[in-house]
């Protein structure tokens, strides 16, 4: 698809002041970057995704910014690594003296949301509103992106429920990014692997307003389904609140256990192992009925389902799925129990009892967040909250 240039003079129906009519492309950039936040398998986890083209833009200096924070950025272009180099979701704003060069589409965003919720979309498929977006705040240091003039970026925040999924955009031309998943938060921060132009920064800024959010908002139950227990509900303050995600340095002292896992993860999507299950599956009879009296002349289609289990038998402990490291700022259920239920902000779901986290532990009443309090401010204190032995749930 090509990209119509921006036009040097004022559409018929927007007429511009002669002042600010350009002569030449615009050299000054006004983007919005979203930050997709998610707790994916107890880990907390991170929207991300991979432009097209071989390559990044990274900051040489970040180590020296993390000891010093006023250091000069360095970000120049290298060539990307498809497994360690990754960016936030964003693009820029659209306006009529644009066009379509950036991808914004012929009409200009109505606003910063506006702009951030069209950009979202068109990364990642997710069709959020302007109540799931709270701002962060602007980016604009000089040297942030080298590419063009000077950068300016209004970064936004959104959680995301365990069960949305991120999609590539069908039109490639469309879309500018080759992959879109979630990724555990300390592994993007971790050595080696590499944020985009300074949203290491911005994914650290966001995490502490988020949590700040999650003490004053009623945003924490975004996490969960409509319906969840208190145990689930405590378990998103115990993950965001871990010291895991203080900083990129204390990332990388607890990123060991996550990586591990994400391997073991790996290796169920082994290709052998995949092919071996499509071969079964396609072999097995249209009904159980049929399979467990089979006829004399499927003898041979039964000795290969044998083979096939066989072979599944062998690879049993590779279909296991892999226990979640346990990053966790444990607090104690008793006490936070009541903290959260002196806001009055839930509601108690009648006659709805079930496990905590579906999985394990004991059975729990469910609550849902009360409409009337979905923006309510509050003060939830976790000082003095903490509990050094595993809690029961």
């Amino acid at each position: 698809m090509t990209r119509n240039r921006p036009s040097t003079r004022p559409s018929p129906t927007h007429r511009a002041p002669d002042d600010v009519t350009p002569s030449r492309d615009p050299d000054f950039h006004v983007t919005v970057d979203v930050l997709l936040f998610s707790i994916r398998n107890d880990i907390p986890s991170l929207g991300v995704v991979q432009r097209r083209g071989t390559t990044a833009y990274l900051d040489q200096n970040r180590l020296a910014r993390r000891r010093t924070p006023t250091s000069p950025r360095d970000v120049v272009p290298v060539p990307r690594d498809p497994r360690l180099h990754w960016a936030l979701p964003g693009g820029h704003v659209g306006h009529r003296l644009l066009g379509d060069r950036y991808g914004t589409g012929d009409e200009p965003d109505l606003s910063l949301e506006a702009a951030a919720l069209r950009v979202v979309e068109r990364e990642t498929g997710l069709r959020l509103t302007s109540a799931d977006l709270h701002q962060v705040r602007a980016f604009g240091d000089h040297g942030r992106d080298p590419r063009s003039g000077r950068t300016i970026t209004i970064a936004y925040l959104a959680v995301i429920g365990e069960d949305d999924e991120l999609t590539l955009h069908p039109d490639s031309d469309v879309g500018h990014v080759s992959r879109v998943q979630f990724r555990p938060i300390i592994d993007l921060l971790a050595r080696p692997s590499h944020l985009e132009f300074d949203h290491e920064d911005i994914v650290l800024e966001a995490i502490r307003q988020l949590r700040s959010l999650a003490v004053t908002t009623p945003i924490a139950a975004a996490f969960c389904r409509p319906e969840f227990t208190l145990g689930e509900l405590r378990r998103v303050f115990e993950l965001l609140f871990h010291e895991s995600l203080d900083s990129a340095e204390a990332a990388e002292s607890y990123v060991a256990p996550v990586r591990a896992y994400l391997q073991k993860l790996e290796k169920l999507s082994d290709p052998s192992l995949q092919r071996t299950m499509a071969m079964l599956a396609s072999s097995m009879p249209a009904s159980f009925e049929s399979s467990v009296r089979p006829r004399l002349s499927s003898g041979a289609v039964f000795a290969r389902q044998a083979e096939l289990l066989d072979k599944l038998r062998r690879d049993s402990d590779r279909l296991r799925p892999p226990k979640p490291p346990r990053l966790i700022k444990r607090f104690d259920p008793t006490n936070f129990n009541r903290k959260l239920m002196k806001l009055d902000i839930l509601d108690e779901v009648p006659g709805q009892m079930r496990q905590t986290f579906e999985r394990y532990g004991k059975v729990a009443g469910t609550y849902r967040l009360r409409p009337t309090h979905t923006n309510a401010r509050f003060l939830l204190r976790l000082d003095g909250l903490s509990k050094d032995s595993d809690s029961s749930e």
